[in-house]
């Protein structure tokens, strides 16, 4: 047995609601109406399924969910049975018992774009947004007949406002912006250190600056993995401290798996830098991360980041002595609703020096907040606050007379205006502020920053 195509009438046609986004029950309809699900396993079962599936076309999806439920112990694992029940349990406002059999079906047959959208659907209305993207994108991917892509798209429309609804594929853009630095250099305000006075360079210098970057990325599939790749190439002139003009170039690839609410990562990514032209530095860093959805658009991620920095010798004397390596652990918990997020990240991490005898090694252990809002619009404001403690190892500083202890702050206010000056375009303002206090008056100093950037995107 299988399900017929639904024929609705024009009451029966999808109706907005306040958010834009299509009415719960009516895609629920839709979705059994345009999409084709698996046969019964075992025909002594057909009577059962097959009122199920008249009470939910009915509408009533609470009296389905009910009548599956007291047959559960001996048809739980059927794929159509699991199917009807996520299907019921979502019309019946129970989106977590939906998800348990639901995912059954995917687990079975990780292709279905029934069985996906409706885990979307259950998601959706848990409140966690991330797992339900990830839903309704993998159903996408299954090329679905027209109506069933209407549905999955209306879905991520609402979830990302304004932003390209498609599964996957490539994606580029450029962007240009202008700002204010107070402190380009980051370095101290004061020229004399302890009767030294300092090269101007190591000394407080504020610019105008001019940035322009491009990039590309690609998210696909392989191996019931999801890809996402990414490089960027971006520079910065300094109007007034051109001897910090920097470029740099990033790539990287993360594969993702998992559908449900745990999901498994690994990431490699690399990064090089140009300093005035020459060859500066270079890094790269392998990512573990394990997240996990919870209650009402809960989600908690760990990962842990092994990386190496190494800096030329060729242009720039003696920078071989800052070469670390570089060990990571980040955790976080963040909550996502309607309209907006915020969330915590607290981490630590060791950076062990390459050349021995230098001061450079050091651990550190810090705490950031964030949150954000976004409009209907697809406008949006974030806000961010650091904190952070770096202990150096020995040696000392100078000749063994100091011990060097830093704490950094940081704040940034960052906003976006979508499509502006058109489709396609977006404008991004932002205010940050840092400030560095050390142990060593040398290393301790402020930084203001203001800047607006337009940005192009295409896909």
């Amino acid at each position: 047995m299988a399900f017929s195509p639904l024929k609705l009438n024009n009451t029966a046609r999808p109706r907005a609601v306040p958010g834009g986004i299509v009415g719960r029950r009516v895609l629920g309809l839709l979705a059994l109406a345009c999409l084709l699900a698996p046969p019964i396993a075992s025909s002594q079962s057909n009577s059962v399924l097959a009122e199920a599936e008249r009470l939910i076309r009915a509408g009533r999806g609470a009296e389905a969910w009910r009548l599956l439920g007291t047959h559960e112990s001996s048809l739980a694992g059927e794929p159509l049975y699991d199917y009807l029940y996520g299907v019921a349990a979502i019309d019946a406002g129970q989106p977590r018992q939906a998800i348990t059999a639901l995912e059954r079906v995917v687990a079975n047959d990780p292709g279905s774009a029934p069985a996906r959208l409706e885990l979307g659907r259950a998601w959706y209305e848990l409140g966690d947004r991330v797992a339900a993207a990830r839903q309704f994108r993998a159903a996408l991917a299954g090329n679905p007949p027209p109506a069933a892509r209407a549905i999955a798209e209306a879905y991520l429309r609402e979830i990302e406002p304004r932003a390209p609804a498609a599964a996957g594929g490539w994606r580029s853009g450029y962007e240009f912006g202008a700002g204010y630095d107070s402190n380009a250099n980051a370095s101290t305000d004061n020229a004399d250190f302890f009767g030294i006075i300092l090269d101007p360079t190591n000394v407080e210098q504020s610019s105008s600056f001019f940035t322009l970057a491009g990039w590309f990325g690609y998210t696909g599939s392989a191996g019931g993995a999801r890809v996402e790749t990414s490089g960027r190439v971006a520079h910065r002139w300094n109007s007034d401290a051109g001897f910090v003009d920097q470029t740099i170039g990033s790539l990287g690839t993360a594969l993702q798996f998992g559908d449900g609410p745990t999901v498994f990562g690994i990431g490699l990514g690399g990064w090089c830098g140009l300093l005035e032209g020459d060859p500066h530095h270079c890094g790269a860093s392998v990512d573990l991360s394990l997240s996990r959805s919870f209650g009402e658009g809960w989600r908690t991620t760990a990962q842990l980041r092994a990386g190496q920095l190494r800096y030329e010798d060729d242009h720039f004397t003696n920078l071989s002595a800052l070469d670390v390596d570089q060990l990571t652990l980040a955790l976080s918990l963040q909550r996502a609703g309607e309209r907006g997020y915020y969330g915590i990240t607290v981490h630590g991490g060791t950076e062990a020096e390459q050349e021995s005898g230098v001061p450079f090694g050091n651990t550190r252990m810090g705490v950031q907040l964030h949150g954000g809002s976004r409009t209907a619009g697809g406008h949006a404001i974030g806000v961010q606050l650091g904190w952070q403690e770096i202990d150096y190892d020995e040696p000392p500083l100078f000749f063994g007379l100091f011990d060097r202890s830093d704490n950094a702050w940081s704040a940034a206010i960052t906003g976006e205006v979508r499509d502006w000056p058109g489709a396609g375009w977006s404008l991004v303002p932002r205010i940050g502020w840092s400030r560095n206090e050390s142990s060593i008056s040398l290393y301790e100093y402020d930084r203001y920053e203001a800047g607006l950037t337009l940005k192009r995107s295409f896909r």
